[in-house]
């Protein structure tokens, strides 16, 4: 179990600070009582930069796992491999797959041989997955609820006739002293099919905080007030969403959520969890 956690906004769709720079994406800095986990790592053009400006060294992490395989989520991966050579890599096999979207193509650039031959471990995570002791992925997650879709269009294919289910979206999460800590990356699999899942993995009936994004940029009203009423139920005492939630889900859950402490999550933003 942790006892002290620090998650620093590294890349999101805004920045909160001088120097600071935005890009559509996310990546997170997870940082335990004895670990460095990057979460996600942007399109690429702001990482570096972002860390650099403040103070945050990403050489020899000691883990790196992709939410999914995204441009927005993976494409900062290429710039970090001369740093990686003692780091490990978490990905869920079909992170890699060609995909496309009504924009072209947004997927994954590096292959097999090139990660493999980067980093110390490629560990793919199709089930469940313990990166250390208190952080771990949920590999892929059941889509259960009737209102939970991916969030928007995608396929495998240029001539959009194979659609893609984003089978390897996950999420991350820590069993902390305060209670668990869910870090989504866009939650195509739904948030409320998240939080189901990773209950069902852990078997606790409380979620402590969550961050990341949502994917409700499209979601209609139904849906977001199910995703309310999701975070009610799990009792969530703190909200970071930011990213693909969209600002208009953004605002109305934190009208519908008053009793939770709601943050805005912007490039910059640390969240300090401890004992």
């Amino acid at each position: 179990m942790i006892s002290s956690l620090k998650i620093t906004v590294l890349v999101e769709n805004t920045a909160g600070g001088r120097g600071l720079l935005g890009e559509h994406g996310v990546s997170f800095l997870i940082e335990t009582n004895n670990s460095r986990i990057l979460f996600d790592t942007g399109q690429g053009m702001t990482l570096i930069h972002n860390a650099e400006v403040l103070g945050i060294s990403l050489n020899n992490l000691d883990a790196i796992a992709l939410s999914h395989g995204h441009y927005d989520h993976s494409g900062g991966l290429p710039h970090l491999l001369p740093l990686c050579q003692n780091t490990d890599l978490y990905l869920h096999p079909d992170a890699t797959q060609s995909k496309y979207s009504p924009r072209g193509d947004i997927g994954f650039s590096l292959d097999e041989a090139t990660l493999k031959s980067s980093f110390r471990r490629v560990i793919k995570t199709e089930k469940p997955t313990k990166i250390i002791e208190g952080v771990y992925l949920t590999g892929t997650i059941p889509r259960n609820h009737p209102l939970e879709d991916t969030g928007d269009s995608f396929w495998h294919d240029k001539k959009h006739h194979d659609v893609d289910l984003i089978l390897d979206d996950q999420a991350l999460y820590l069993d902390t002293e305060k209670g668990l800590v869910v870090v989504l990356g866009c939650a195509h699999a739904g948030v409320i099919n998240t939080f189901d899942y990773i209950s069902q993995i852990t078997h606790q009936q409380e979620i402590f905080a969550v961050i990341g994004g949502m994917h409700l940029l499209l979601a209609s009203r139904e849906r977001i007030m199910a995703t309310v009423a999701t975070l009610k139920k799990y009792r969530i005492q703190l909200l970071g969403a930011n990213h693909c939630t969209g600002l208009g889900a953004i605002v109305l859950l934190w009208q519908e959520l008053k009793s939770i402490d709601c943050r805005d999550c912007r490039v910059g933003t640390i969240l300090a969890i401890n004992n």
